[in-house]
């Protein structure tokens, strides 16, 4: 009895102190499979737009997008779609990705699924002299691809972050 009265306490105060976060629909172009980045704090970016209460973000072909909206973390939840030109909605199942065993309950693996997501920190890099080389945007990550080779997917992802962070990043920082 002592130990449920404990576990409860612990749970209510774990969960009193999760921030919530805004939850968003993440609108990507029909067809499209590869990486996502979303880029917050971007004063040329996307203008916010909301739907419903959730936050709207249209993803271009070229899988980035620069929005004006903050960083947004916490608990929140996501929808992805596909979008035809004429605004026409298909759902894509967003799927946790962390280790085999996870996929084994998947039927379908040659479906399309979002994945693999991420958040990205304000990072700043520093050359010797303690001069200020470079600063990345808060951003998150994730994957749109079927789970045929999730490895290779995630590799895309990882080679799609480092090509931003060498030039498109340092664009939008300088930009």
């Amino acid at each position: 009895m002592k130990n449920l009265i404990l576990t409860l306490i612990l749970g209510c105060l774990f969960f009193s102190c999760v921030e919530d976060g805004e939850d968003s629909i993440r609108l990507i172009p029909k067809g499209y499979e590869g990486p996502v980045l979303i880029i917050f704090n971007q004063s040329e970016g996307e203008p916010k737009e909301y739907e419903n209460g959730k936050r709207i973000y249209r993803v271009p072909e070229s899988g980035v997008l620069k929005t004006q909206f903050e960083s947004n973390y916490g608990l929140q939840k996501h929808q992805f779609f596909y979008v035809d030109s004429l605004g026409n909605r298909e759902e894509i199942p967003f799927i946790i990705v962390q280790e085999q065993d996870s996929l084994s309950k998947v039927n379908d693996r040659t479906k399309v699924y979002a994945f693999g997501e991420g958040a990205i920190g304000n990072t700043k890099k520093y050359g010797s002299n303690e001069e200020l080389l470079y600063e990345t945007p808060p951003a998150k990550i994730f994957v749109i691809n079927n789970l045929v080779d999730v490895e290779e997917a995630l590799r895309k992802k990882g080679w799609f972050l480092n090509k931003l962070h060498s030039s498109e990043v340092q664009k939008i920082i300088r930009n």
